[in-house]
C-alpha cells in the first residue's frame, strides 16, 4: 500500500483480544469468541547489513535509527493508550458514562500492536502485494523491488493500526473539517510535549492519515494543565466526520524513561536525564536544500530554530509544521475552506461592523485572519497553539 525512503508498507488482517471499547472500532469479530479482526498496516523495514542498500539505493536503517524509531512508535502508542484510561476513569469518577457517538481518543498517535524482528527474504506474498502496486502506481513506485535481501538479511515489522489515506490524497473540503484535523494535531502534540518532551520534526502531509465516518463522532481529550489552570480539563471536540492519525517518528526527538518500561507514568519529561532522550542528528545537507515545496521550508526554520542542536528541546518545531499544515490544507484543498473561515471571521468582527459595507468588513475580516495567522505561527509550543483564536477552543 506504500513505501518509505526506508520501508515498505502492506496490509494485512490482524487477530487480537481488545482491552478497551475503543479497540472494537474499525474492526469485526472473529472465529474465537472475544477476538476481532483488523485491518492493519505492516511497515517493513531492512536493517543492520551496510553490504545491502535500502529499495531507494540508500544505507539501510542503522541499529541505532531503528530503536530509536521502535522506542518512540511504542511509547506514543502507549501514551494514547494511557489516556483513553484516564478519560474512562474520569467520566467514571463523575458519573457520566460515554455518550454512543463518543470516543475516548486521548491522542492521535498511531497505535502499535507488536513490533517483531525477522530474518530472511520477504515471502513471496509480499512480493506479489509489491507487484500488484507497482502496476497499479507505477508514478508513485520509486524503490526498487524488494526481491534481492540475502538469507540473513534482519527485517523490522511494525504491525500498527490503519490510519487511512494519507492528508495528501484525503478529500477536505469544509473549514469545520480542516479545524478538526488542526485541532486533533495540536492537542495531540501538546500532550507528548508535555510528557515526553516531544518533537516530531518531519510531520509533512504524508505522516498524516485520514480516516472519514459516516457518523459525526465527538473525541475526548484533556487539556494539559497551563499556568492559568492547575489541572487537566476535559474536553469534548466534534469530529466533523474526520479522524487523523500520526505516523512516522523516523526524525523525531523525545524523552524514553526506560526505567519504568514507560515513557508518561512520571507526569512530565522536566528534568530527567539526557541519556534517555532518544533524536536524529540532522546532518545530512540534502534535507536542507529541497525546493518546490514549503516542505523543504520548515527543515530550514526548524534547522534555525534549533541551531544544530538536535538533542535539545525546541518545541517551536512542532508549531512550524502545524503551520505548515494549515497552509496546505487552505492553499491545496477546496477553495469553499477559505470562504467559511472568511465567513467566520466575519462572525467575530463584533457589532461595530454590523452596518459597515461589505467591501469593508471584507478587508476588516482579513485584517482579523492575518492577526490570527501571525498569533499561530508566533506560539512557543502546541499547547499555545490551542489557545488561538484561529482555532476557537481554548476559553480562558
Amino acid at each position: 500500500i506504500g513505501e518509505a525512503t526506508y520501508s515498505e508498507v502492506f496490509s494485512a488482517q490482524w487477530r487480537y483480544v481488545p482491552k478497551t471499547r475503543y479497540d472494537k472500532f474499525n474492526s469485526k469479530k472473529g472465529t474465537v469468541k472475544g477476538e476481532r479482526l483488523m485491518q492493519v498496516a505492516l511497515k517493513v523495514i531492512p536493517f543492520g547489513n551496510s553490504g545491502v542498500k535500502s529499495g531507494t539505493g540508500e544505507p539501510q536503517t542503522t541499529l541505532r535509527d531503528l530503536y530509536q524509531e521502535i522506542g518512540a512508535t511504542l511509547t506514543l502508542s502507549r501514551l494514547s493508550e494511557r489516556e483513553r484510561a484516564k478519560l474512562q476513569e474520569a467520566r467514571m469518577q463523575v458519573k457520566m458514562p460515554l455518550k454512543p457517538k463518543e470516543r475516548e481518543l486521548g491522542a492521535n498517535f498511531v497505535k502499535a500492536f507488536r513490533v517483531c524482528i525477522c530474518q530472511g527474504p520477504l515471502p513471496t506474498p509480499l512480493l506479489r502485494a509489491w507487484d500488484r502496486w507497482k502496476d497499479e502506481y507505477p508514478d508513485l513506485c520509486e524503490n526498487g523491488r524488494p526481491d534481492y535481501y540475502p538469507a540473513n538479511q534482519l527485517f523490522a515489522v511494525f504491525v500498527l493500526e490503519m490510519g487511512g489515506e494519507t492528508l495528501e490524497n484525503a478529500t477536505v473540503s469544509t473549514w469545520k473539517e480542516a479545524r478538526s484535523i488542526i485541532r486533533q494535531l495540536a492537542l495531540s502534540m501538546a500532550l507528548a510535549e508535555r510528557t515526553n518532551h516531544f518533537e516530531h520534526r518531519d510531520l509533512h502531509w504524508g505522516n498524516i492519515m485520514v480516516t472519514r465516518y459516516n457518523s459525526n463522532l465527538t473525541f475526548l481529550y484533556q487539556l494539559p494543565p497551563s499556568r492559568e489552570r492547575q489541572k487537566s480539563t476535559l474536553i469534548s471536540i466534534p469530529s466533523y466526520k474526520v479522524r487523523c492519525t500520526i505516523i512516522d517518528y523516523t526524525l523525531s526527538r523525545l524523552y524514553i524513561d526506560n526505567d519504568t518500561g514507560d515513557a508518561s507514568k512520571s507526569g512530565s519529561a522536566e528534568g530527567k536525564s539526557s541519556k534517555n532522550i532518544f533524536y536524529v542528528a540532522l546532518k545530512d545537507e540534502a534535507l536542507f536544500q529541497g525546493e518546490g515545496d514549503i516542505q523543504f521550508d520548515v527543515y530550514r526554520q526548524m534547522r534555525s530554530c534549533a541551531k544544530d542542536d538536535w538533542e535539545g528541546y525546541h518545541p517551536h518545531t512542532n508549531v512550524l509544521w502545524l503551520t505548515y499544515v494549515l497552509q496546505k490544507i487552505l492553499t491545496t484543498k477546496s477553495s469553499a475552506i477559505g470562504d467559511e473561515l472568511m465567513a467566520f471571521a466575519e462572525t467575530k468582527l463584533g457589532q461595530t461592523f454590523e452596518n459597515t459595507p461589505p467591501e469593508l468588513k471584507r478587508a476588516a475580516s482579513q485584517e482579523l485572519l492575518r492577526r490570527w495567522m501571525r498569533e499561530f505561527e508566533q506560539c512557543e509550543n502546541s499547547s499555545q497553539v490551542l489557545k488561538c483564536a484561529l482555532l476557537d477552543l481554548y476559553k480562558g
